[in-house]
């Protein structure tokens, strides 16, 4: 079990953008910047689509994902699996948070991303290195 730690999830809060890479199961790799995403725990990550095409496409085929940033309060790469919600409890709070987060946004689902690991981002000798 992976847990962010403090650190890590006020670096990710502070964060406005960041980049979701999916690859498809031939291993075609997708990456888009995303705004709309948030932690739900120390584990997990909801991600919500509004636009996804490739990203969407990739996720059904290939639930291994990556979200790398960085910010005013340094970085890191974050793997996990997701899994999709179109209809069930987890969508209709995806659906209410955009309401009050963004209004002109439609979610289409819910991506769930269970952490894997966290790595780090920084230049220097540890870069890429698997902190948790």
């Amino acid at each position: 079990m992976v847990r962010l730690t403090d650190a890590i999830k006020e670096s990710l809060a502070a964060t406005k953008i960041v980049f979701f890479a999916t690859a498809s199961r031939n291993n075609v790799p997708n990456a888009v910047p995303i705004g709309a995403f948030k932690i739900v725990d120390d584990e997990t990550l909801l991600i919500s689509d509004q636009y996804f095409n490739k990203t969407l496409a990739n996720i059904k085929e290939n639930p291994n994902v990556a979200i790398s940033y960085w910010g005013e309060k340094g970085g890191y790469q974050i793997k996990g699996t997701v899994t999709l919600h179109t209809s069930d409890e987890i969508f209709r709070q995806d659906v209410a948070w955009m309401k009050e987060l963004r209004p002109q946004l439609v979610p289409k689902s819910a991506v769930v991303m269970k952490i894997t690991g966290v790595y780090i981002l920084k230049p220097g000798p540890d870069a890429g290195k698997k902190i948790i």
